[in-house]
C-alpha cells in the first residue's frame, strides 16, 4: 500500500514517462481495477473504512487522527481469528491509544498517532511543504521510511516462516511515499527534470469551487508547478523500486508461491488539476485509486472496469482465502471479477465516496459543523458520476466523454433520469441529518479512546517486548519547535491521542 498514488501515474495506466518497471511486472500477472475508488479520500478516514469494510459515517471515519473504535472489527483481526499471523509494517495514520486495531506485530511505523511523513527539508520540522519544497530529499537513504518498510517487511516475513513456516500471514507493507513532501534522492529527481508535461486543462468551474476545493488551490509559480509534478513522479519511481525489492526478496524465498498480493494506495492526488494539490475532492483524481489483485491460478494481465472500492477488499480476501465474511460489512465480495474479469455481471451498482470537512479533529481554522458547501458525497458506476453537495452544487460527469470532469450535465434535461436515478443510489441508507448526529455522539466518546501520549517523530520502532521508540530522534533532533513559515502540509498535532 502506498499514500496518494495517483492512479494514472503508472506504467500500467499508461503513463509513458513514469517508470513503474516492478509494479509493472505484478500487473502482468495481476487483474487491474480501472475504476476503483476510495471511501474517503483523505488519509485516516480511508483507512478506516478499508480496514473495517465500512463507509465513512459508518465508522466515524470522519477526518485524520481519529481512531477505530472497539466495536468495529477489523480487517486483519478477522484474519487473526482465523488462524493467520498478522503484522502492519509502516504508516497507517491511526488515531488514538490502539495503534494495532487486529495486528498482532507492527515493528515500524508511525506508532505515536503523528503523520508518519518524514519533514524534508530537515530545517521544517515538524511540518513539511507540498509542490513548493519539491527536489532532493536530505534525509539519508537508508533512514528514507519507504526503504526501511521493505527492510523491516522482508526481516518479520523471514522470522515468521524460519518460525513457523506452516502459519499463513497477512501482511501489509504500508508506503509513505509518493505523498507530500515531494522529495526523493537526486538521481530520481534529476531522471524527470522538464519531462513531465503540465497537469491538464484546467475546470471552466475554477471560479465556483467549492470552499472546501478553494484549501487546496496553491497560488504556484509555472516552475514550482513543473518541479512539484516532477517530484511527484520521482516519488512514485522510488516507491516502485521499494516495492520491487520486497517482491523480489519474497519471491526469492519462496514466499509468493501461495500468496494473494494486493496493490493499491488509500486515495490519489490531483497533481495541478482544476488548480488543485493533495486529495478530498469528488473528482477521480482524488477518489481515485490504483488496484491490483494477483494470486495463484488467476489470470494476469486482464482489465476490469466495473466499480469497485477499497472497502470490498475485507470480504473479497475472505473469499479467496476461504474464510467466513463477517455481516454487516458494506464492502462487497468481488472475487467473482478476479476469476472472471470478463464478467459482464458487475457486483456493484455503483462504488460511494464522501468528505466530511467539519469531521476534523484537529486543525488550524477548524469549519464548524454544519458550515455550508462543507461536505459532499459522490456514487459513481463505470461511466457516470453522481455528486451532491452538502448546501451546494448537484454535479453530473459524464466520466467516458470527459475524463476531467469540467462539464456538469446535472441541469441538462436530457440526463433528468439519471440523475434521480443516482441521486436514489447516493441517498440509500444515507441521510445528512444522520451524518451530523452520529458526528456528534462519536465526539462526545472520543476522549476515552486517546492515549495520553505526546506524539513522537514521524515513525518509530516497536521491540517484541512492547516498548516504543522513536525512529528518528536524532535525525530531528527536538520534538517541540515553533512551525518554520513556508509549511503548508504536515503539521503533527500539537495535542496529546
Amino acid at each position: 500500500m502506498t499514500d496518494e498514488h495517483n492512479r494514472d501515474v503508472a506504467g500500467f495506466s499508461g503513463d509513458p514517462v513514469v517508470n513503474t518497471s516492478h509494479l509493472d511486472r505484478l500487473a502482468a500477472r495481476s487483474i487491474r481495477f480501472k475504476n476503483a475508488t476510495c471511501t474517503n479520500p483523505v488519509c485516516t478516514p480511508s483507512r478506516m473504512c478499508m480496514m473495517t469494510g465500512r463507509e465513512a459515517h459508518r465508522c466515524a471515519a470522519w477526518s485524520n487522527h481519529w481512531p477505530i473504535f472497539p466495536e468495529y472489527l477489523t480487517w486483519p483481526a478477522h484474519f487473526a481469528a482465523h488462524g493467520y499471523r498478522t503484522c502492519l509494517v509502516g504508516k497507517m495514520h491511526f488515531g488514538g491509544r490502539d495503534q494495532m486495531n487486529g495486528f498482532q506485530h507492527r515493528p515500524y511505523g508511525d506508532l505515536r498517532h503523528g503523520l508518519g511523513h518524514q519533514p524534508d527539508p530537515l530545517h521544517m520540522y515538524p511540518g513539511y511543504a507540498n509542490p513548493e519544497s519539491a527536489g532532493i530529499t536530505e534525509v539519508p537513504e537508508s533512514l528514507i521510511q519507504d526503504v526501511v518498510v521493505t527492510r523491516e517487511t522482508l526481516a518479520f516475513l523471514g522470522e515468521h516462516q524460519d518460525r513457523e513456516p506452516d502459519t499463513p500471514w497477512f501482511v501489509c507493507a504500508s508506503y509513505g511515499r509518493p505523498h507530500a513532501p515531494l522529495t526523493a534522492p537526486g538521481r530520481y529527481i534529476r531522471r524527470y527534470r522538464d519531462r513531465v508535461p503540465p497537469a491538464a486543462g484546467r475546470s471552466d468551474r475554477d471560479g465556483e469551487l467549492e470552499a472546501f476545493a478553494r484549501k487546496l488551490v496553491f497560488e504556484l509559480t509555472e516552475e514550482q508547478a513543473a518541479r512539484g509534478r516532477e517530484g511527484y513522479y520521482a516519488c512514485v519511481d522510488f516507491v516502485d523500486d521499494c516495492i520491487g525489492d520486497l517482491l523480489e526478496g519474497l519471491e526469492k524465498t519462496g514466499l509468493l508461491e501461495n500468496t494473494i498480493v494486493v496493490y493499491t494506495s488509500d486515495h490519489g492526488e490531483m497533481l495541478g488539476q482544476h488548480g488543485c494539490w493533495g486529495k478530498q475532492l469528488y473528482h477521480d483524481a482524488s477518489i481515485g485509486v490504483p488496484l491490483l489483485i494477483a494470486a495463484p491460478g488467476v489470470r494476469g494481465g486482464e482489465t476490469v472496469r466495473h466499480p469497485v472500492s477499497l472497502i470490498d477488499l475485507f470480504p473479497t480476501t475472505c473469499a479467496m482465502a476461504g474464510l467466513p465474511i463477517p455481516p454487516g460489512l458494506d464492502g462487497i465480495d468481488v472475487s467473482g471479477l478476479v476469476l472472471d474479469p470478463g464478467s459482464k455481471i458487475s457486483p456493484r451498482r455503483f462504488s460511494p465516496s464522501a468528505t466530511y470537512r467539519y469531521g476534523v479533529r484537529i486543525d488550524h481554522g477548524k469549519t464548524p459543523d454544519g458550515a455550508p458547501n462543507a461536505a459532499w458525497r459522490c456514487v459513481r458506476d463505470e461511466r457516470w458520476k453522481y455528486v451532491v453537495v452538502e448546501q451546494g452544487a448537484t454535479l453530473l460527469f459524464d466520466l467516458e466523454n470527459d475524463p476531467l470532469e469540467v462539464s456538469n450535465l446535472a441541469d441538462d434535461p436530457t440526463q433528468a433520469a439519471r440523475c434521480r436515478k443516482m441521486r436514489g443510489w447516493l441517498f440509500q441508507d444515507f441521510d445528512w441529518a444522520d451524518v451530523h448526529s452520529r458526528l456528534a455522539e462519536d465526539r462526545d466518546r472520543l476522549p476515552q479512546f486517546l492515549s495520553g501520549l505526546p506524539p513522537g517523530t514521524p515513525n518509530q520502532y516497536r521491540l517484541p517486548d512492547g516498548r516504543v521508540f522513536d525512529a528518528e530522534k536524532s535525525l530531528y533532533d527536538a520534538r517541540w519547535m515553533a512551525i518554520p513559515p513556508g509549511c503548508t502540509g504536515g503539521i503533527i498535532p500539537q495535542q496529546f491521542g
